[in-house]
């Protein structure tokens, strides 16, 4: 460059800061990355945008619904692997035992690149992806595109839609969410089927909710659960899992055992519940117990991330095979079960997200919960992978959670088929 005229020189100059700082800007300005953190609870699609409330969802897409589109069928799921050809290439089979999240409100970015190589089980949408509902709609179709053209099975667009302060987009439509504290079972199940059917407009076929802990004075369930009463809890625990149903959606309790009485929230940090064995089964654990077998069963179930003293002093139920022992066992839970927010578990076992993701799929859970950021995600994977190539981790147990995943899988079936709008 030094051969050049000093005014050819000045405009190179100018034009690699110009370079640099228009990637700086898209870096920090530009949607579409999902680099960043991802949380799980507590997410409001549009909660702080002060011209929301009100309207329902349905009519909020009519503009969207009403374009020049498409219908997609996702197909029929693959079959499990065998488990020699799981042991032999365990990566896709592993991809599908994951519910992950990412940042960004359009549908480009490094995460859809991941998500045409792995075939991830579950995609979690949080206040991070939401915009409008249009756009939303448009991503979760976007989602179910990309995996169909890369000739993965479908992943189970999932949201947390549970009523109140932890809803998706509950000021869009605040009456067509379950109320908290409220005491109709009919109010409860009307508007829990509203939600599911508010869901499923916007392409999403899972919902993280109802919420089944029994609140305690001053604990971290208090404003958030149904009551303080464990048979409140277990009529509208019950009344909302129906409502979920009735309107095509599966529904995921949880956070099991209750984490009602802990300390804290264990979303922050580690979060001990004091009670003993006899107190968790007949007040805490009753809400589980209701939706755990026979015609009303929930089809999804998610652990807690709190620490139990009846169990075990030191480890969140969502890494203890005692509490998924106890699921399964003595309440008869044959459905899948999710694990806590994996990233947030770290913040009380001062362990990696890779230890964490290793030890809830050995404590029995089908599912592992990581919405991100992609670093964690990696780690989460290859972690997993390893394992179950080594052996350390049984094919069989990999190929039991997958059946239980496509179980899931079907039930969302029943969610609209997201539209793909053209232009």
């Amino acid at each position: 460059m030094s051969s050049l005229p000093p005014y050819a020189r000045l405009a190179v100059v100018v034009a690699i800061v110009a370079l640099v700082l228009g990637g700086g800007v898209y870096l920090l300005f530009l949607r579409g990355s999902d680099d960043g953190p991802v949380v799980e609870a507590g997410s409001r699609f549009g909660s702080e945008d002060p011209g929301g409330g009100g309207g329902s969802v349905l009519d909020t897409l009519a503009p969207v619904l009403g374009a020049r589109q498409r219908s997609r069928s996702t197909g029929s799921d693959p079959s499990p692997p065998s488990a020699d050809e799981l042991r032999r290439a365990p990566e896709d089979a592993v991809a599908g035992l994951f519910v992950v999240g990412f940042a960004g409100t359009e549908p480009k970015g490094s995460f859809f690149t991941r998500l045409r190589a792995r075939p991830y089980g579950g995609v979690l949408l949080s206040r991070a992806n939401y915009a409008e509902p249009g756009q939303l709609a448009k991503l979760a179709a976007h989602i179910q595109q990309v995996a169909q053209d890369a000739g993965h099975a479908a992943p189970i667009v999932t949201a947390q839609q549970e009523g109140g302060d932890f809803s998706a987009f509950g000021n869009l439509a605040p009456d067509a969410q379950p109320v908290v504290g409220a005491r109709k079972t009919g109010e409860i199940r009307g508007s829990a089927r509203v939600a599911g059917q508010q869901l499923k407009a916007l392409g999403i076929g899972m919902n993280l909710a109802p919420f089944a802990d029994v609140a305690v004075a001053g604990g971290p369930a208090e404003g958030r659960a149904f009551s303080d009463t464990p048979e409140r809890v277990v009529k509208a625990v019950k009344a909302a899992v129906e409502g979920y149903r009735r309107a095509g959606v599966a529904s995921v309790v949880g956070p099991f055992p209750g984490d009602g009485g802990a300390a804290q929230d264990p979303s922050v940090g580690p979060a001990p519940v004091g009670l003993e064995m006899s107190q968790l089964r007949e007040s805490d654990m009753t809400p589980f117990a209701a939706v755990a077998e026979g015609s009303g069963a929930a089809p999804a179930m998610q652990m807690s991330n709190a620490i139990y003293l009846a169990y075990d002093s030191v480890t969140p139920a969502t890494l203890l095979p005692a509490t998924v022992k106890e699921l399964r066992d003595r309440l008869g839970f044959q459905g899948t079960i999710l694990s806590a927010d994996l990233v947030a578990t770290t913040a009380t076992t001062g362990g990696s997200v890779a230890d964490a993701a290793v030890a809830a799929l050995k404590a029995g859970v089908d599912m592992l919960v990581v919405p991100g950021g992609r670093a964690q995600q990696d780690e989460a994977y290859r972690a997993v992978v390893a394992a179950v190539a080594a052996g350390t981790i049984s094919a069989d147990r990999i190929i039991a959670s997958l059946r239980r995943i496509a179980k899931l899988r079907a039930l969302t079936r029943g969610a609209r088929e997201p539209v793909v709008v053209d232009g």
